[in-house]
């Protein structure tokens, strides 16, 4: 499991964030920057809340290039 920002298909990566969440688990979906920017499509295995804070797991399916990248972020960034 690797805690680093630079993606590779098919490895799990950890996560942590402020504030309490809830993830789809075993669903696909869709991993967007900040910038709204299609990242990835990636699969959350398990997380937990404490307090203020969401930690676990995600395995990335597929990274996003080219056009499918362009038109996945242009949709992401219509419906912000």
């Amino acid at each position: 499991m690797d805690c680093k920002n630079e993606l590779r298909l098919d490895k799990e990566y950890c996560f942590s964030k402020t504030g309490n969440r809830i993830f789809p688990i075993k669903t696909p979906i869709d991993l967007i920057d900040f910038h709204r920017t299609a990242i990835a499509k990636i699969v959350f295995l398990e997380f937990s809340n404490t307090e203020n804070k969401t930690a676990g797991r995600y395995k990335v399916l597929k990274i996003y290039s080219g056009d499918e990248k362009i038109f996945l972020s242009n949709y992401w960034m219509e419906n912000q």
